[in-house]
């Protein structure tokens, strides 16, 4: 085993590192305060990233190693087996593994560098959406306080979230993804509720979403993707395709919310390079 001692771990770490695309700053003698704070935010977001990318590769690495060291033991005993079946002493029948090692490990080597190469790039591409991408969160109440919905959004990385509720409406042009909040809203629950059957109060609830829904959608432009962040199941969000043509998705926990709102953006982006 003593070839793995050989191998220059850190050379072999600036090696992948050199490969990892870093963003190329741009300026313009027409950039505004608010976007150099913009850029700087998202140059910030982007290092951290890729300091934790950076970090995840290292500790793949270091498995790939240990994973090696297990198999030299195998190739051990395989080169007894060979020394032993075809009558050659046992240096030589080392000399002959230890090569045949070497050159498979240097395969494997190159292969898992490249591998985790193109996944750092495509985590980059991702990041790069996110942080170029706009987000307006209306919250249909008189609640004037942000949800921690909305504040997990904006440490997300995207480029802008805008909060917004009844004492606040949104303007036109909203941004690249709207999310409807009806959950902190407690509009479809309360006392307009109290006293109704079951089905005169799931009635009441669908008439809600659907006035939401509406209101919402005369916000939008057609390139805008439509988050409904709603919990339960509601039949105006199943059947919403039958009567509008806008991009939209449910989502029911903060969870799926931040997962949904990231996934959207490659919609949005898809939608303006139309």
């Amino acid at each position: 085993m003593d070839w793995l001692s050989s191998i220059d771990l850190p050379h072999l770490w600036d090696l992948v590192i050199s490969q990892t695309p870093t963003p190329i700053p741009t300026s313009s003698p027409l950039s505004s305060p608010t976007k150099n704070i913009n850029d700087i935010e998202l140059l910030k977001s982007q290092l951290e990233f890729l300091k934790a990318t950076n970090g995840q590769l290292g500790e793949s690495f270091n498995r790939f190693v240990a994973a090696m060291q297990f198999t030299l033991v195998v190739f051990a005993f395989l080169g007894g087996f060979l020394a032993f079946a075809v009558g050659k002493n046992l240096d030589d029948a080392k000399k002959v593994a230890s090569q045949l090692i070497n050159r498979e490990v240097e395969n494997k080597i190159a292969d898992l560098v490249q591998s985790e190469v193109e996944s750092v790039k495509r985590s980059l591409q991702r990041e790069r959406v996110i942080g170029s991408t706009t987000v307006d969160y209306y919250l249909p109440s008189d609640d004037t306080t942000e949800p921690d919905d909305c504040k997990l959004l904006r440490t997300r990385g995207f480029a802008k979230v805008r909060f917004w509720h009844q004492k606040r409406k949104p303007k036109k042009p909203v941004g690249d993804i709207f999310v409807l909040d009806l959950i902190n809203s407690k509009l479809l629950e309360g006392q307009d509720f109290a006293g109704l059957s079951k089905d005169d109060a799931r009635n009441k609830r669908e008439e809600k979403v659907k006035n939401q829904i509406d209101l919402a959608l005369n916000w939008l432009d057609k390139a805008t993707v439509l988050v409904i962040y709603i919990d339960g199941f509601s039949e105006e969000v199943k059947n919403l395709a039958a009567r509008v043509d806008y991009y939209y998705v449910a989502a029911n926990t903060s969870v799926t919310l931040i997962g949904i709102v990231a996934d959207s953006a490659y919609v949005a982006e898809g939608q303006h390079n139309l």
